[in-house]
Parts: C-alpha cells; sequence; structure tokens
C-alpha cells in the first residue's frame, strides 16, 4: 500500500520545449496475467516549475482524466494498446536466451474504411528483422468495429539482442472475400537506424515506441504498458554499409 519506486526516469527535451509540456504521471496495479487497473494520476504543467529544486515533494492522485496527447502526435490512424515483458533464461539454461511476450490489448479511433463502414481488422505481429511466414503471429478479426478488443497474447522464444531487434505492429482490414489492406502500424525499437553494423529502415521507432521499448529492456520480468499512435509504416529492404 506505500510502494517506493526511487527511480529516476529522464526525457529528452529542449530547455524552450519543457514549459510548454505537463507531465502525467498516472499509478497502476498489475497482476500476473498482464491486467493493469488504474489506481490514480496527477497531471503537472511544467511551466513555472523549479528544475533545480531537489526537494521531495507530494501530489494528491485524482480521477482519471484524458490522456494528454503528445505536439503532434495525432495521426487520425488511431492508437493500440500493448503490454510487454521480457523474461530472459535461467542463468543455468546457458543454451537459451529470453522470452518475449506481448498482450495486444485493443485499438480505439481507427478510422472508418474507404466505404465509410465500420472495419472488420485484426493486427499482424513479426519481431525484426525475421519476417519468414513461420515467425508471424496474429490476432483474431474483430468485426464492425473501430475499437476492436483482441487481448492476445503472442510470444517469442529464445530471443535476445534486443537493441537490434524490432517489434512491428500492423493493423489490417479484411473483407469476406478475404482481401487485406494495411490501415498502419507501430514498431517498436531503440530507433537508431542500424541492427548492428547494417542500416535498417526497420528500427525508425520514435517517441513512445521507443520509450516502451526502453522500459521493457530496463525492466525484466516486469510487465510494461502503453497506448501507442498508429502511424503509416515504410517498408524497405536492409542496406549494408560500405
Amino acid at each position: 500500500m506505500n510502494p517506493v519506486f526511487d527511480e529516476i526516469l529522464k526525457f529528452g527535451l529542449s530547455s524552450s520545449e519543457v514549459g510548454r509540456r505537463s507531465m502525467w504521471v498516472s499509478v497502476w496495479h498489475s497482476d500476473m496475467f498482464g491486467r493493469n487497473d488504474f489506481l490514480g494520476e496527477v497531471l503537472l504543467p511544467l511551466a513555472g516549475q523549479s528544475m533545480e529544486d531537489p526537494t521531495s515533494k507530494w501530489f494528491t492522485l485524482q480521477d482519471r482524466s484524458d490522456c494528454p496527447e503528445e505536439e503532434g502526435s495525432s495521426t487520425g490512424k488511431g492508437d493500440i494498446i500493448l503490454a510487454l515483458k521480457y523474461m530472459p533464461a535461467e542463468r543455468k539454461d546457458k543454451k537459451k536466451r529470453g522470452t518475449l511476450v506481448v498482450i495486444v490489448k485493443e485499438a480505439k479511433n481507427i478510422p472508418f474504411n474507404k466505404n465509410n463502414t465500420l472495419p472488420d481488422t485484426f493486427c499482424k505481429c513479426y519481431l525484426l528483422p525475421d519476417r519468414s511466414a513461420r515467425a508471424k503471429q496474429k490476432t483474431g478479426v474483430c468485426r464492425r468495429t473501430t475499437a476492436p478488443r483482441w487481448e492476445t497474447t503472442v510470444a517469442w522464444e529464445d530471443v535476445g539482442d534486443l537493441e537490434n531487434r524490432s517489434l512491428e505492429l500492423t493493423l489490417w482490414e479484411t473483407d469476406r472475400m478475404g482481401h487485406h489492406e494495411e490501415m498502419g502500424g507501430v514498431r517498436l525499437n531503440l530507433g537508431t537506424g542500424r541492427s548492428g553494423s547494417t542500416l535498417a529502415g526497420w528500427m525508425d521507432a520514435q517517441g513512445r515506441e521507443i520509450s516502451i521499448w526502453q522500459q521493457m529492456i530496463e525492466r525484466q520480468n516486469f510487465w510494461v504498458e502503453a497506448s501507442i499512435p498508429i502511424r503509416q509504416l515504410t517498408h524497405q529492404h536492409n542496406t549494408m554499409e560500405k
């Protein structure tokens, strides 16, 4: 009932940008199945706040409000809500690496289709650079809704080197004839543009895509959850550095 986190979280911002931002802190109960229950939040505008005073301050948790949007984050394609956890292999098992578990929970505010009707949607998942058919995982189809709820768990075993991997999730509309059309997606990685010494266009994460991947790497064996804006993904071949 009195958790002590004692963690330092860092955000890369210019000094001129700080005054336009608010610090949004929410507290959650997390269970072993990846379900998170909201407990309270604090929304603190940073304009006028002293950044030099290290003294701790208490704030009263408030009821839930709408999530403050990042400047320029709205894409019009909606958002997808995910929970992730990386579980390293036991030290005694030197032949195996870890397991990445992802719960594809739901999407919200996705647009109507080109016929202005409610879409039938599903989600494809890859752990790049492996884009083979055997590596693909996907959810079931949610019919006629702009707020599909899948609650599907997917996993990749014997996974390591997460700094050079990328989790790609794409949202697809399907029709009764079996035709599929990509609606956008997200890529979670460190946003370096490289996988090892190789230039990799799929290492192009941004904003919350980067932050949740970093949290997952740093907080092994713990669930991390985020709502991430869906965007138009670029699909291109890798190029080797000369």
